[in-house]
């Protein structure tokens, strides 16, 4: 059954990799002819390479010996979810350019937990605190990551307009307003999420010094607050573009460095 599995999750792996480098080089070709890949036509790439991607991602992280939640399939799960929330939000926002991206990250992120291995042991039982923390925290990294991601077009798109270059791609973005407004709703929907996710782990963490996770805590924390001031001297002092882009560069990577960077310590590190 092992085998079984392991055969099934290169195949699925392998073929989303390809799916989401193909439609990745499509919206690139579409983007040097000035022109936006249509979302039908990069919906009808990206939507098999997601399910494939989740499929893979289900056949890591639900295994005989319990959840397997290491470094590489962490990553490849919340890539996954960035791909489905943008899938989602292009039914209603200006969010295609995002896939641009993000496309090239999950094939990176399918492969890698493909190939990758750490020092990471399968839980059997989980706390039911402990799975609602997992799922905010999931949650809350994909949202964040698209933020990060959306703060770079937007920093990008600023400096273009300043220097008066790359104006044919420029033609293809939405308006600056509309680029702000969307990565301030990313923001504002990601915190409320990594709340969820800090309360949940305060809840489930009896002893976070003993469980090896107070560096993780700390980081998540001051991710949080940079965050919240973030959102505050938006609301208060009206806070722009490359403000923006550059507070929320800084509290992504501290989020990044508090869960991965930990996780890469003690898998492959300390076990590797």
């Amino acid at each position: 059954m092992a085998s079984t599995f392991s055969g099934l999750t290169a195949i699925a792996s392998v073929a989303a990799a390809a799916l989401y480098a193909l439609g990745a080089a499509l919206q690139l070709r579409s983007l040097r002819q000035d022109r936006l890949l249509a979302v039908p036509t990069l919906t009808l790439i990206t939507l098999p390479a997601l399910l494939l991607h989740l499929a893979a991602v289900y056949l890591q992280v639900d295994t005989p010996s319990g959840l397997y939640l290491g470094f590489f399939t962490a990553a490849s799960l919340i890539t996954a979810l960035m791909v489905l929330l943008l899938m989602l939000a292009t039914l209603r926002m200006p969010v295609q350019n995002l896939l641009l991206v993000v496309l090239p990250i999950a094939t990176l992120a399918v492969l890698a937990s493909l190939f990758g291995e750490t020092g990471f042991e399968a839980r059997e039982e989980l706390a039911p605190a402990l799975v609602v923390h997992i799922l905010f925290s999931v949650v809350a990294y994909s949202i964040l990551f698209m933020a990060a991601c959306q703060s770079l077009l937007l920093a990008y798109q600023e400096h273009a307009l300043k220097t008066r270059t790359s104006i044919r791609a420029l033609r293809l973005l939405p308006p600056l307003e509309s680029m702000e407004t969307l990565l301030f709703t990313l923001l504002w929907t990601g915190i409320a999420v990594l709340t969820g996710a800090i309360l949940t782990g305060f809840v489930f963490l009896d002893d976070m010094f003993a469980q090896h996770v107070v560096h993780h805590t700390v980081l998540a924390l001051a991710s949080w607050v940079l965050y919240a001031v973030l959102l505050a001297g938006r609301h208060f002092f009206g806070w722009r573009s490359r403000t923006a882009t550059y507070w929320t560069l800084i509290a992504f990577s501290l989020l990044v460095l508090g869960y991965f960077g930990s996780k890469f310590v003690l898998e492959i590190i300390l076990n590797g």
